[in-house]
C-alpha cells in the first residue's frame, strides 16, 4: 500500500540523511524512487514531498546532515557553546518520527496526480470495446535486457492501467507464451525482444516512462493490430 510505502521510504532516507548531506540524497533518490513506484504500481506523486521532507527531517538529526547545522555550530562556537555530532538528536529524533507518521497517513489523502487520460500517439493499434489497446514496446537497456528476468517478474501487471504482457516477439517470432509450458517458463527478457501490451491511454504513457522500454514503431504497430487476437 502507499501507506507501508511511505513508511519504508521515510526510514531509509531519514536515516541516511544523518550520515551524509540530505541534499545529493534526495537528488539520488528519485530516480531510485520512480522505478520502484512504476514496478510496484504506486502513484509516484504521492511520494516526493514525503521523501524531500524525510530528508530535511532526517539531516537535522546529527551535526553531518545538513549545511544548516554547520552554519549553526558556528554561531555556538563565536559565543563559547561546543556543538556535538549528536547534539541535535535529542530535539530532532522525535520531530523525525511524527514526521514519518503525518506523511504516511496524510499523503496517500492529499496528494497524486489528477486522473485525467492522458493523449496518446498514432502508434497504437486499434482500440478495444473496453478502452484497452494492443501496444508494442521494445527493450532496449536496463533491468529488463540482463537476460534473466521472467516476464512474470517485471511487475507489468502492477502497473496502473496495464493489463499485462500478451505476447512476446523475438525476430518476428513468436516466443512468449507457448503451448510448451516448459519453454514459456524457460523464456527471459533480453535486449530486441518486441513485448506486446494490453493497456490503457494511461498505462501506455506509463509504460513510455519507464526505463528500458522503446515504443515500437508505426510499422510495427500496424503489423500488430492487423494481427490481433481477441481477448
Amino acid at each position: 500500500s502507499h501507506f507501508s510505502g511511505i513508511v519504508r521510504l521515510c526510514l531509509l532516507v531519514g536515516p541516511l540523511s544523518a550520515i551524509v548531506n540530505n541534499t545529493p540524497v534526495t537528488a539520488m533518490m528519485v530516480p531510485v524512487l520512480e522505478g520502484w513506484c512504476s514496478r510496484m504500481g504506486f502513484d509516484v506523486a504521492k511520494f516526493g514531498i514525503p521523501l524531500a521532507f524525510s530528508a530535511q527531517l532526517g539531516g537535522g538529526l546529527t551535526l553531518m546532515g545538513s549545511p544548516t547545522n554547520f552554519a549553526a555550530r558556528k554561531t555556538y562556537l563565536q559565543s563559547g557553546y561546543k556543538v556535538g555530532f549528536f547534539e541535535f538528536t535529542v530535539v530532532a529524533a522525535p520531530l523525525y518520527l511524527m514526521g514519518v507518521v503525518y506523511f504516511a497517513i496524510l499523503a496517500p489523502r492529499m496528494l497524486g496526480r489528477k486522473k485525467a487520460a492522458p493523449v496518446l500517439t498514432r502508434q497504437v493499434s486499434a482500440e478495444e470495446a473496453d478502452g484497452y489497446f494492443r501496444i508494442g514496446f521494445r527493450i532496449s537497456r536496463g533491468a529488463f535486457a540482463r537476460g534473466n528476468l521472467k516476464v512474470e517478474q517485471a511487475g507489468f501487471d502492477r502497473m496502473p492501467g496495464v493489463g499485462g504482457v500478451r505476447l512476446v516477439l523475438r525476430d518476428g517470432e513468436k516466443v512468449w507464451p507457448l503451448e510448451d509450458v516448459g519453454e514459456t517458463q524457460a523464456y527471459r527478457m533480453r535486449v530486441g525482444d518486441l513485448l506486446i501490451f494490453r493497456a490503457t491511454a494511461e498505462g501506455a504513457v506509463g509504460l513510455r516512462a519507464q526505463g528500458g522500454l522503446q515504443l515500437a514503431t508505426e510499422g510495427e504497430s500496424t503489423r500488430l493490430g492487423a494481427g490481433r487476437h481477441n481477448r
